[in-house]
């Protein structure tokens, strides 16, 4: 059963809890029941204010509830909107746009017109857009390009900040957040192809769009495709597999696109990668370099107790790179096919009023200090 009572007995104070459990979870804030006494205990504790969870990387907090997508770590199978993977492997952007946005997968006029509006949209984003980005250093990273463009979109319609408007224009309304998602990934494409294909646009208005993408950069998430090829290319020959495994199990090096935080186990979404991979007509020389690591790393003892199996990551680069896409641009590319789930749960929290986050701390340093400050000048 996942709905019930929790017990708790405080040590400190002897008071007994009934905690409500839904779903199998408590809510933190009935936690606050649990109070002590502020005497005796370390002020920063604040032990009189109820009792706090610490969870770093809210690693076993739910945060929010959601209808849009599920991942059954155990059986290692993806859900969205109740389809899982293998059912929506072969559907197009705007079949899964339209369905992670709003719960129902599309007819074919429905994904016609999504289409023809996205187009419509992307032939809308100022000319000015584009010359931003030519201003800036052919050197720039692709991601600081492309937040560099929606910064400037955003310029063109300051209506679309809510504290220019109304501070809850996206809530009480949805049909504005709607409109926003579709000048914002329309501009994301626009900008994303304008380096390829040299596209440019002059047009009447300007689409904000500044969401979701600054959590492109580091090595941890949208990077870590990119940081995973790199480091094949630090191998550079098979028979340096061996001594780059063992670095990694001393902890001197670190094996980007190998074991996940979500997945426990084999990564749902490897086998489907590996079936494009079979079809690529000029595959990447690192691939095989990829293989004969899982190869060597299937067997090795360290990644098996550890349950460390490649991740999407480890193969997504060359799926990328197989449609001629260069390795720099990865980071942002990625954005291209996640942007949609970026704007569905954004729109699900408008739609519920989310809370803002404000996540509390512990605090470990002094309560007090002397400013010793002609010691310093």
């Amino acid at each position: 059963m996942s709905t019930g009572t929790l017990f708790v007995q405080d040590s400190r104070t002897g008071v007994k809890y009934d905690i409500p459990i839904r779903r199998n979870a408590i809510r933190a804030l009935d936690l606050l029941r649990i109070q002590a006494p502020a005497g005796g205990h370390d002020r920063t504790d604040q032990v009189s204010l109820g009792l706090r969870v610490y969870d770093p990387g809210l690693q076993n907090t739910a945060v929010i509830e959601s209808s849009i997508s599920f991942s059954d770590h155990e059986r290692g199978v993806l859900i969205f909107r109740g389809y899982t993977l293998e059912q929506l492997w072969d559907s197009d952007f705007e079949d899964m746009f339209y369905l992670l946005l709003w719960g129902t997968y599309p007819t074919v006029h429905q994904r016609i017109q999504l289409s023809r509006t996205l187009v419509e949209r992307m032939q809308q984003v100022p000319g000015e857009v584009f010359k931003a980005i030519r201003g800036l250093p052919p050197t720039s990273p692709p991601l600081s390009l492309i937040l560099a463009g929606l910064t400037a979109c955003l310029a063109f319609q300051p209506d679309a900040i809510p504290r220019s408007s109304n501070p809850t224009i996206y809530q009480e309304d949805l049909r504005h957040a709607d409109r926003e998602i579709l000048q914002a990934v329309a501009s994301y494409v626009a900008i994303l192809l304008s380096p390829f294909f040299h596209i440019e646009r002059r047009p009447r208005y300007g689409p904000s769009g500044l969401f979701g993408a600054p959590a492109a950069y580091g090595p941890l998430h949208f990077g870590a495709t990119e940081s995973a090829r790199h480091a094949l290319r630090e191998i550079g020959d098979p028979n340096n597999i061996p001594r780059f495994l063992d670095e990694v199990k001393s902890g001197k090096r670190k094996l980007f696109g190998y074991g996940h935080r979500s997945y426990k186990g084999i990564d749902p979404r490897v086998q489907p990668i590996q079936a494009i991979l079979k079809d690529l007509m000029d595959p990447d020389p690192l691939l095989k370099l990829a293989e004969t690591i899982e190869v060597a790393a299937s067997t090795d003892g360290y990644f098996l107790s550890r349950q460390l199996y490649p991740n999407a990551d480890f193969y997504g680069n060359f799926v990328f790179t197989g449609i001629g896409i260069e390795a720099e641009m990865i980071p942002a590319a990625m954005i291209s096919h996640r942007i949609m789930g970026i704007m569905a749960h954004w729109r699900a929290y408008m739609a519920t009023r989310g809370k803002i986050f404000r996540p509390s701390h512990i605090y470990t340093g002094p309560m007090s200090a002397t400013r010793e400050v002609a010691a310093k000048f």
